[in-house]
């Protein structure tokens, strides 16, 4: 290591932020305290594995997720010394595969931390950050909304899922009671009556989380899940591990040669679980994303998104029997459609639903609730010190609307298309750059590759962000900010 060690400081404390943590304090010796500025209560523990549902279950196997891809069932090895299985045994399958509540996920990752943390390696510091900017002399400070100024060398953004937005058409109803624009919230559905009839935007894992939510909470009235295509999550096979399939040597230059590809090896081997092909290309997606020009990127995730997050993220076993259980007692309904209209009707909502190919129809619907996830393409204006590197130039929203741009090795890029050596981007925000970067397995990865890279930076010598000029504004490629 170098004689000056760098300050590290990571904004979210979520699993991406968390990871970093471990990976950079993971045998490193002499780094100063990685500090991590995260309000929540505990680190690991952000939007996907702080929920408190133990409906809200991990929807791959737990010998598959772990917080280091040396030890890959890591989570499944702390799940059985812990003991938390046999206070769940609607976790555990037939054959053997757990599938317990994200927020064990969460404890766990809590866990693997709390040496670091007690031994001061890790300082947790429980503050929202409100503004980032470079010091004269390089580096950067960090303010928060206690008042504090704090310096930092090195500063990794971990922060990944701003909040949900609206649909258009219910935009002009937020704030209205019984309008649920994010399930995530505490006490987001408890007004919800067991008669309510519902109308959840979404078709995806979330809402499947909230139907097993309302459902155990004794929800029994009418829900209508509501999505353009009507496409829900498929199922995962505990069993099907296996990958088949090459798609990344002389990978399709074309959206429409990258789905050539995967039709073409369905129909090679119609009796292989499709699972097996949509693992090969989620490991392979990196190479695949890589080679498609921006206009082909963002043809990929306009037209063929949809159908690979319903096979990519797949729903649980446990909340798949209560999504059919709810439709075989007619008590959940899924269509393809849209919604042109909606306005306050009494003590509910009329809206106008236009179902796919039909005409449109006004129903009645006591609450709404939003599904439709985070609002990635705004994730700029979402945080105040975000607002704030953007407007200083030190950030650009990447070319396909999915987060933050970065180059290959996790540096922000400037407005000008500088990288700052000195500012990473990690986690889902950079998924712009790298493709897949939603699934836990690839997230660990990314967490272990930028806490590499930033290990390799400290034992060359100091890394120092860019001067500012005397004015105070930031120079990067001749572009003043």
């Amino acid at each position: 290591m170098s004689e000056t060690l760098p300050r590290i400081a990571i904004i979210g404390g979520g699993f991406s932020g968390a990871a970093i943590a471990w990976h950079l304090t993971n045998g490193a010796a002499g780094l100063p305290p990685v500090v991590v500025f995260e309000p929540r209560e505990a680190l690991g523990q952000g939007v996907a594995y702080g929920a408190r549902d133990p409906r809200h279950r991990i929807n791959v196997p737990a010998a598959r997720m772990s917080l280091t891809t040396a030890v890959p069932d890591d989570f499944h090895a702390w799940l059985r010394a812990d003991g938390a299985l046999e206070a769940d045994p609607d976790a555990v399958l037939p054959n053997g595969a757990a599938y317990p509540a994200r927020s064990v996920f969460g404890r766990y990752v809590a866990a693997r931390l709390a040496p670091r943390l007690a031994g001061g390696q890790v300082v947790h510091r429980r503050a929202r950050v409100t503004e980032v900017a470079p010091r004269p002399e390089g580096g950067w400070w960090i303010m928060t909304d206690d008042g504090a100024r704090e310096e930092a060398d090195i500063v990794v953004i971990a922060t990944s899922h701003p909040a949900p937005a609206p649909p258009t058409a219910l935009a002009g109803l937020v704030g209205r009671e019984g309008l649920v624009v994010d399930p995530w919230a505490v006490g987001a559905l408890e007004a919800i009556g067991p008669e309510d009839r519902v109308l959840i935007v979404g078709t995806g894992l979330s809402m499947a989380d909230v139907v097993a939510s309302l459902d155990a909470a004794g929800h029994r009235g009418e829900i209508v899940a509501l999505s353009r295509r009507g496409q829900v999550s498929q199922a995962d096979l505990s069993d099907v591990t296996d990958a088949w399939g090459d798609f990344s040597t002389d990978p399709a230059p074309t959206a429409r040669g990258v789905l050539r590809r995967v039709r073409q090896a369905l129909r090679d081997d119609p009796d292989r679980p499709w699972q097996t092909i949509f693992n090969a290309v989620r490991r392979q997606a990196g190479a695949i994303w890589a080679a498609l020009p921006v206009v082909e990127r963002r043809r990929l995730v306009r037209h063929v998104r949809p159908f690979w997050d319903t096979r990519r993220f797949r729903i649980a076993p446990q909340v798949e029997r209560v999504l059919h259980r709810r439709i075989a007692e007619g008590t959940l309904d899924v269509l393809a459609g849209r919604i042109e209209a909606a306005a306050r009707q009494g003590d509910g909502f009329a809206v106008t639903l236009r179902p796919r190919g039909g005409e449109p129809e006004v129903a009645a619907f006591d609450v709404v609730v939003t599904t439709t996830g985070p609002d990635h393409a705004h994730i700029l204006s979402s945080q105040p010190f975000l607002v704030g590197l953007a407007r200083r130039g030190l950030l650009r929203a990447d070319p396909v609307g999915l987060g933050v741009e970065t180059d290959r090795e996790g540096h922000a890029l400037s407005v000008a298309g500088a990288a700052e050596p000195s500012l990473f981007v990690a986690g889902p925000l950079s998924r712009g750059t790298f493709g897949e970067l939603m699934g836990l397995p690839e997230v660990t990865a990314n967490a272990e590759r930028i806490a590499a890279i930033i290990l390799r930076a400290a034992d060359a010598g100091p890394v120092k962000s860019k001067p500012m000029s005397p004015s105070g504004r930031y120079f990067t490629g001749g572009f003043l900010a």
